[in-house]
């Protein structure tokens, strides 16, 4: 339970950020923006997930 409120939260505030670059006419930077930190996310967990994977054999 704990986990959706706070990916609801994140959730919301990310709509508010488009939202607001959107009227600023910053959409564009915006989602490259945010393709970067999404990727980066993905970098870090597939290391985790990596090291893991490592560490149990």
């Amino acid at each position: 339970m704990g986990w959706q409120i706070i990916a609801a939260a994140m959730a919301g505030y990310l709509a508010l950020l488009g939202r607001s670059a959107w009227k600023q006419g910053e959409f564009r930077q915006f989602l490259r923006s945010l393709a970067i930190v999404a990727t980066l996310c993905a970098l870090l967990a597939g290391a985790v997930a990596l090291a893991m994977l490592l560490d149990r054999a």
